[in-house]
């Protein structure tokens, strides 16, 4: 549980920074787009006025730039390469990346890589002159990074959150469990010393009998015997019981491999057919019906749930026993025509039908963790476990895995 909190931390970190780097990039960049749109705007707004006058372009765009308080710098080349700056500017034109624009007319405005950066635009004029019109973008780059700084320090911010809450969940959850652990061992022991007290009773009792020589004639000492012997067998068919429930308890990872339903299922069935000739027995078994798992568990599963039938129904009972694909995942389907189980108890759920097990299997020798044991199988391989009235009249146990 420990490692598992631990994976559940450091997703929640991972996710949170993809997503913060993600949604917050996205939104610093279209910042910065945002302010360079901007300044297009301005310096085509400038462009528009020198085309209009072109009989006066450099007027008319310092006129333009000085009505629209833009601070933009203003260039005039000439014919023959000659930079002029014609207004007041912090910037530097005469940069050498900008050799590589200064020639062309540009239809839009391009970002050169100097002085911080800068927006250029270049207007053909009269005479092979070049009217260039920049403006800087320092502040913009310096906007930037500081919302990439605050971004790193959000998403800081955001991932202590994140864990902070994971950790708040986790231990909630844990203590959650922790309790309900507690719970189901208090009552699995509760119900383990009643079934072993039973038997322990009668055993005791019985010995006592003898060893007072209160039972004397020969064929009263030879049931008290049977009847010892059999809460014997009565007993360690519970311990064996409670050792699986035990081991199923504590696997946190059963062995899995390859196991063939189809196969395991007709072995049963036919096992199940010879102890029990009375019986009519249906066997459908569809072929190459496979899951993963552990086949010693799913065989102890299958004995569990026919040994349910054997013990509870009557000698001539009808017997379905099916196993098909459902989807992606396997059925195994076993109905009886027996009595059945009280109404409530398909309603109810497992933990009635385990307690209503136990008071039964008292009656037939069995240990009373049957359900139990298919429960806990069922829940290792990761399955679902449904009880519902039988189409034979009694009871049907279906198992998904």
């Amino acid at each position: 549980m420990k490692q598992k909190g631990l994976r559940y931390l450091f997703a929640s970190a991972i996710i949170t920074t993809a997503l913060s780097l993600l949604i917050g990039g996205f939104a610093t960049i279209s910042v910065k787009n945002s302010q360079i749109a901007v300044i297009d705007s301005q310096l085509n707004t400038i462009a528009d006025s020198v085309r209009q006058n072109s009989d006066a372009p450099v007027s008319a765009a310092l006129d333009s730039a000085a009505e629209q308080d833009f601070n933009v710098t203003i260039a005039l080349v000439s014919a023959s390469g000659d930079l002029t700056i014609v207004n007041e500017s912090q910037l530097n034109l005469r940069n050498p990346p900008i050799e590589s624009v200064i020639g062309e007319s540009l239809q839009r405005a391009v970002t050169v890589d100097a002085e911080g950066g800068y927006r250029l635009l270049s207007l053909n004029i009269s005479g092979g002159d070049r009217l260039l019109i920049a403006d800087s973008l320092k502040g913009t780059n310096e906007t930037f990074i500081e919302n990439q700084k605050r971004l790193v320090l959000f998403t800081f911010l955001a991932d202590l959150v994140a864990i902070a809450l994971s950790y708040l969940v986790i231990r909630r959850n844990n203590r959650k469990l922790q309790a309900d652990s507690l719970a189901r061992m208090q009552s699995f022991l509760a119900d383990a010393s009643h079934e072993l007290r039973t038997p322990l009773t009668v055993i005791k009792g019985y010995s006592e009998m003898l060893a007072k020589g209160q039972i004397s004639a020969e064929s009263d000492r030879q049931r008290a015997f049977d009847r010892v012997n059999s809460e014997i067998v009565r007993m360690e068919n519970l311990i064996h019981d409670l050792l699986l429930l035990a081991e199923l308890g504590e696997t946190s990872s059963p062995i899995r491999e390859e196991v063939d339903l189809s196969e395991l299922l007709t072995s049963h069935s036919r096992d199940f057919q010879t102890l029990h000739p009375q019986r009519l027995v249906t066997i459908e078994i569809e072929d190459g019906v496979y899951c993963l798992g552990s086949a010693d568990h799913l065989r102890r599963l299958m004995q569990n749930i026919l040994n349910n039938v054997s013990r509870h129904t009557p000698v001539d009972t009808p017997v379905r026993i099916k196993v098909s694909r459902n989807g992606k995942k396997s059925s195994i389907l076993i109905e009886d025509g027996g009595p059945g189980l009280p109404e409530t108890s398909y309603r109810d759920g497992i933990e009635l039908l385990n307690r209503f097990d136990s008071s039964r299997s008292r009656e037939t020798g069995g240990s009373g963790l049957g359900l139990s044991i298919i429960a806990a199988i069922v829940h290792e391989h990761g399955g679902t476990l449904a009880m519902r009235k039988s189409t034979l009249g009694g009871l049907a146990v279906e198992v998904i895995l």
